[in-house]
């Protein structure tokens, strides 16, 4: 008696896992998390100029502030990126720089021409013209959190909440 070998068909690649890109008010919004591959900065560079064309949009942010890792390949498609965008008359602002990429990418001497940089999100959208209405100023809310910081590490007493006059 003899006994069907089963093969396993060829597993068609794993389709890479697309960035995000959301359209905010004319503005696009570009949030890099994880580990970005070269597949997928090849294929965001391409959706995102898509995207700008398809929608006019004035102005880009790119979140840099959930990667694990920023190498001199992903500075260089960023800077592609943003050159391209500027080139269809977007503006890049590039925000949440850690310390720790900034001083990488000042020993590689690499640099990011025209691309301006803050360091969150809600500064970006504001370099951009994005203003919030009854919100806080990013340096208030950095005050806010230094001292959410400073109380629970036990460094300073609670604050009473501001009461309105």
């Amino acid at each position: 008696m003899s006994e069907d070998v089963l093969q396993a068909a060829p597993r068609p690649e794993r389709e890479t896992s697309r960035i995000p890109i959301i359209p905010l008010w004319g503005n696009l919004i570009v949030p890099l998390q994880g580990d970005i591959t070269d597949a997928q900065a090849a294929q965001l560079c391409s959706d995102v100029l898509r995207d700008i064309q398809r929608t006019g949009a004035r102005g880009m942010v790119v979140d840099i502030s959930g990667l694990w890792l920023v190498d001199s390949h992903l500075c260089a498609v960023l800077a592609r990126l943003a050159a391209s965008a500027r080139l269809m008359g977007t503006r890049t602002v590039l925000c949440g720089m850690g310390a720790d990429v900034a001083l990488t990418l000042q020993s590689m001497g690499i640099q990011l021409e025209n691309v301006e940089t803050t360091l969150g999100l809600e500064e970006g959208l504001a370099l951009l013209g994005v203003k919030v209405v009854g919100g806080r100023s990013a340096a208030a809310e950095r005050e806010a959190a230094q001292q959410l910081a400073d109380e629970m590490l036990g460094l300073s007493s609670p604050t009473p909440p501001k009461s309105a006059v």
